[in-house]
C-alpha cells in the first residue's frame, strides 16, 4: 500500500492531464466535431490535405503545381514536413483524423512537458498540476489551435527549458535532449517562436549564472559549449527545409504579408483581467484580434497567486525579474521593437509583439507554482486570511470594472463561483483543501473561458464538398477577383456556422486545393513576388490586356464580378458568389511563335504589352536577348508524372520556343535527348525551353540542390543522435 502511495505523484499528473485534454476535446475524440476556426480551416486543412495525398502516392511534396502557377511546398515552414509527426500522421491516417490528432496530441504534449519540467525543478505534484493547467489552458495556448503550427511549436517550450536545466546541472543526456527538443521545435512550423524561445533561454541562463552559480567561469567553460553545440545540431537538422526556405524567402513577398500585423497595445494588455475585453469570437459581427497573439488571460486565481508570491517574497528559484521584461517586449506600444531590430540579428522577422505571449504564460505558470508552494505551507492566521482575501477582492473587482467599461461578455455565475472558491482557499489548514479550492476556482475562471473558444463544427464541413464545386465541370485554374479576396480576409455572417458555410461555398483561396482544383491566389503571407504580380498587377491596365492575361494564365473560372462580355455566367441566381467561365483559356504549355527581349521590370513589360496589343498566345518575353526572334509553331502536350516531374511533347518541325504559365524557380531542370537543357525564364516569371529541329520531347524535374544538401545534413544529425543514444551521452 505504501509503495502504491509513493508512486501516486508520478502517475497523478500525466493521467490527470490526459483526462483533462480528453474532456476538453471530447466532441472531437468521441463525436463528429472538428477544428475550423480561422487559419485551421482556411489554410492548414486544405494545404496539409494536399500534401498528405501527394505523400500517399509515394512522392515527397517538394512542389505544389496547383497553387499560384506552382510554388515550393516543402520549403514553406508552415507545411512542417521536416517535423516527423506531420508526414507520419498524414501517411497513416485520413486527412481529418491526422488534422485532429496533431492538435489534440500537441496540446497534451504541452501540458505533459510542463509537468515534466515542473517536477524536474522540484515542485510538488499539486503545484506541478496547477502550473500545467495554467500554461496549457491559458487562452493563448488554447487559441493556438487556430494556427496549428503555433500550437505544435509552443508545445516544445517546456521541453526545451527542461533540457536546458539538464545541461545546466550537468545531468546525463542533456545534450541529446536539448538538441532534439530544439530541432523539433524549429521544425514544427513557426520558427520565429523558436527564435524567441532561444532568447528567453539565454535570459534565464544569465539570471541563473549571476544568481545561483558560484563558479561562473567554470560553468561557462563546461556547459556553454554543450548549449551552443545543441543549437548547432538542431539547426543542422532543419537544413532540409531551412536551405530551401532561404531560397524561397528572398523570392517572396513576405514583407507585404507582414504589413498586416500590428503590435499589442494597452487594450490587449487588459485581457489579463478580462479575456474578452475586445469581444468574443463567437459574437455576431466580431472582427476583433486574432486571439492567439493578443490575449494574456491565465485565470484570475493565477493573478491572485502571482501577487501573493510577490508580497510574500516567495520567488527564490524562479527568475521572476524576467517576467516584467517579457511583458514590456510583448507590448509593441512601448516601442522596443525598432531598438531590438537594430541590435538583435533576425529580430526583423518578429512581426508581431504578441509572439512573446507563449513565453509570458509559461513564466506566469512557473511563478504561480512557486507562489502556490508557499501558499499551501502558510499557517492559518487572521493576517494571512485578510491578505489573501484582499488580493482576491482587488483582482476580481478590477476584472469586473474592466469588463464593465469595455462591455465585455461577462458570466455572473462563473465569475461569482470562481470568486467564492478563490476567497475560500485560505479557510482550511489542510494543503489539499486549499489546493482543491484554488483548482476549482481556476477551472471556473480559466477553464470556462478556454472552453468557450474551443470552436468546432461538424466533420461534414470538410467531408461534404461545396455545392459550388459541381458547377466547375471542366479543368482549369480558378481566379478570385481582388474585391472578393478582400472579403475573404474577414469571415462574414450572422453566426459562425453561416460565416464558415459562406466561405466554403465561395471556395475562398486554399479551399480549391482540398478538392483537387488549381487556384491562382493562395492565402499565405509567404508567396512568390512574381506570381503575386501576375495575380494582381497584370490586371491594372486595359480591359483588353486583362482579357489576354486571363487566357494566357490558363484561368478557366473567375469568382467575383467581371465585365467580360464573352464570359459565360454559370452560378445560379441568388448564389453567394458570381462565377464565370472563360471560353478560351490556354493550356499551361504551348508553342510561342515569337520572342522579344524584356525590359527593366515586369511592370514596364506589362505596359509595353498593353500598348502594343501583344498576344501572349503568340509572343513571349525572354530575359536573354539572344533568344529573341521567330520560332516554328508546334503542337504541344504535357503529361504529369507527379507534382514535380512531367514531360512535354512538341510535334512539328523547326526550332521551337515552348513556353508556359508555370513558375520559373531555382531547382527546375530540363532534359532533352538524355542531356541537360537550360530552363529559360519567359515573361519574367514562367518556364520555357528551346527545342531544336528534330527534338520533340523534354523532361522536367524539380530537384533543388538546396533540398538535397539539407537532406544530407539532416540525415547526418539523425545518425549522430542514434550514435549518442547507443554509445552513451558525451558530457
Amino acid at each position: 500500500m505504501r509503495k502504491g502511495l509513493e508512486f501516486f505523484p508520478y502517475i497523478f499528473g500525466p493521467f490527470s492531464l490526459a483526462l483533462l485534454v480528453t474532456l476538453f476535446y471530447w466532441k472531437v475524440i468521441f463525436g463528429n466535431s472538428i477544428f475550423v476556426f480561422v487559419d485551421a480551416s482556411r489554410f492548414f486543412y486544405p494545404l496539409w490535405k494536399w500534401g498528405g495525398e501527394v505523400l500517399k502516392q509515394g512522392w515527397i511534396p517538394l512542389w505544389n503545381p496547383d497553387a499560384q502557377f506552382g510554388t515550393p511546398y516543402f520549403a514553406d515552414p508552415q507545411m512542417a514536413y521536416a517535423y516527423p509527426p506531420v508526414p507520419f500522421f498524414y501517411l497513416l491516417f485520413s486527412p481529418l483524423a491526422a488534422f485532429a490528432a496533431l492538435t489534440i496530441l500537441h496540446h497534451f504534449w504541452a501540458l505533459f512537458g510542463f509537468w515534466v519540467f515542473a517536477r524536474h525543478q522540484g515542485f510538488s505534484a499539486k503545484a506541478s498540476f496547477l502550473g500545467s493547467f495554467v500554461f496549457g489552458f491559458s487562452l493563448h495556448v488554447v487559441c493556438s489551435s487556430w494556427t496549428p503550427v503555433a500550437l505544435m511549436t509552443i508545445s516544445w517550450i517546456p521541453w526545451i527549458f527542461f533540457a536546458v536545466e539538464k545541461v545546466y546541472r550537468g545531468e546525463k543526456n542533456g545534450f541529446l535532449f536539448l538538441s532534439i527538443a530544439w530541432a523539433m521545435q524549429f521544425a514544427a512550423g513557426y520558427p520565429v517562436l523558436t527564435y524567441l524561445t532561444t532568447l528567453a533561454v539565454f535570459m534565464e541562463l544569465v539570471w541563473k549564472i549571476f544568481r545561483q552559480t558560484p563558479n561562473r567561469t567554470g560553468w561557462l567553460w563546461n556547459r556553454m559549449g554543450v548549449l551552443i553545440g545543441s543549437g548547432a545540431v538542431a539547426l543542422a537538422y532543419n537544413m532540409v527545409w531551412g536551405l530551401p526556405f532561404a531560397e524561397l524567402f528572398k523570392l517572396s513577398n513576405y514583407e507585404k504579408g507582414a504589413s498586416r500585423f500590428q503590435d499589442l497595445d494597452w487594450l490587449d494588455f487588459g485581457t489579463f483581467l478580462s479575456p474578452f475585453d475586445q469581444g468574443h469570437p463567437l459574437l455576431p459581427g466580431y472582427h476583433g484580434p486574432h486571439y492567439w497573439v493578443s490575449t494574456y488571460f491565465v485565470g484570475l486565481p493565477t493573478l491572485c497567486l502571482l501577487l501573493w508570491g510577490a508580497l510574500r517574497l516567495a520567488y527564490r528559484k524562479t527568475p521572476w525579474s524576467l517576467l516584467p521584461l517579457l511583458l514590456a517586449l510583448s507590448l509593441g506600444v512601448l516601442g522596443f521593437s525598432p531598438f531590438l531590430r537594430v541590435f538583435f540579428p533576425g529580430y526583423s522577422l518578429v512581426i508581431h509583439s504578441g509572439y512573446w505571449l507563449a513565453l509570458i504564460v509559461f513564466w506566469m505558470a512557473w511563478l504561480a507554482m512557486e507562489s502556490l508552494e508557499v501558499f499551501l505551507d502558510e499557517t492559518l492566521s487572521v493576517r494571512n486570511s485578510l491578505l489573501w482575501g484582499g488580493l482576491v477582492a482587488v483582482v476580481f473587482l478590477a476584472s469586473f470594472l474592466v469588463s464593465d467599461s469595455t462591455h465585455a461578455p461577462f458570466s455572473a455565475l462563473t465569475f461569482g463561483g470562481s470568486l467564492a472558491l478563490a476567497a475560500s482557499a485560505f479557510l482550511s489548514r489542510h494543503p489539499w483543501f486549499r489546493w482543491g479550492f484554488l483548482a476549482l476556482a481556476l477551472a471556473l475562471s480559466l477553464g470556462t473561458a478556454a472552453s468557450s473558444i474551443n470552436i468546432l463544427l461538424d466533420k461534414s464541413y470538410y467531408e461534404i464538398p461545396p455545392s459550388t464545386l459541381g458547377l466547375l465541370a471542366k479543368p482549369g485554374r480558378i481566379f478570385f477577383t481582388p474585391p472578393l479576396l478582400k472579403e475573404a480576409v474577414i469571415l462574414q455572417g450572422d453566426n459562425m456556422e453561416e460565416a464558415y458555410d459562406a466561405a466554403k461555398e465561395k471556395m475562398y483561396p486554399n479551399w480549391p486545393l482540398a478538392f483537387g482544383r488549381e487556384e491562382v491566389p493562395i492565402y499565405n503571407t509567404l508567396t512568390l513576388k512574381d506570381s503575386f504580380a501576375w495575380t494582381f498587377d497584370a490586371f491594372r491596365y486595359s480591359r483588353h490586356h486583362s482579357r489576354k492575361v486571363l487566357d494566357y494564365l490558363g484561368i478557366r473560372y473567375v469568382f467575383g464580378k467581371n465585365n467580360f462580355s464573352d464570359f459565360k455566367k454559370i452560378s445560379p441566381s441568388g448564389n453567394m458568389v458570381d462565377i464565370s467561365e472563360n471560353p478560351s483559356p490556354m493550356p499551361e504549355w504551348f508553342s510561342a511563335q515569337e520572342a522579344v527581349g524584356g525590359g527593366a521590370s515586369l511592370g514596364a513589360d506589362f505596359l509595353m504589352a498593353d500598348k502594343s496589343g501583344m498576344d501572349y498566345a503568340k509572343t513571349c518575353i525572354v530575359n536573354d536577348p539572344a533568344l529573341a526572334g521567330r520560332y516554328a509553331k508546334r503542337k504541344v502536350e504535357s503529361q504529369s508524372q507527379g507534382p514535380d516531374h512531367f514531360w512535354i511533347t512538341a510535334e512539328g518541325n523547326g526550332k521551337a520556343m515552348v513556353a508556359s504559365s508555370e513558375t520559373a524557380y531555382p531547382g527546375w531542370r530540363a532534359e532533352v535527348n538524355g542531356k541537360d537543357r537550360e530552363v529559360e525564364t519567359i515573361n519574367h516569371s514562367f518556364r520555357g525551353v528551346v527545342l531544336n529541329d528534330g527534338e520533340t520531347q523534354a523532361n522536367f524535374a524539380f530537384e533543388p540542390v538546396t533540398f538535397r544538401l539539407g537532406l544530407f545534413c539532416s540525415l547526418v544529425v539523425c545518425g549522430l543522435w542514434l550514435g549518442i543514444r547507443l554509445k552513451g551521452e558525451i558530457k
